[in-house]
């Protein structure tokens, strides 16, 4: 039986938190509510990706053992 080699799915959470919440913090005083969310929703994006919260599963019988 295959096993994840990730932690639990939560473990890349806290990235996409941080950037949406530094997202809002300075796009919303800069380019108003519409634009300070999409900006912040952006953030996100970008932190999150950038710190791995978007990890792939890894296969434990790629190299060919049962």
């Amino acid at each position: 039986m295959a096993r994840s080699t990730t932690g639990s799915s939560s473990s890349g959470f806290w990235a996409w938190a941080v950037g949406l919440l530094f997202g809002l913090a300075i796009g919303i005083p800069s380019f108003g509510p519409k634009g300070g969310v999409a900006f912040g929703v952006a953030m996100a994006v970008v932190v999150g990706v950038a710190f791995g919260a978007t990890r792939k599963r890894v296969d434990d019988g790629a190299d060919g053992k049962p």
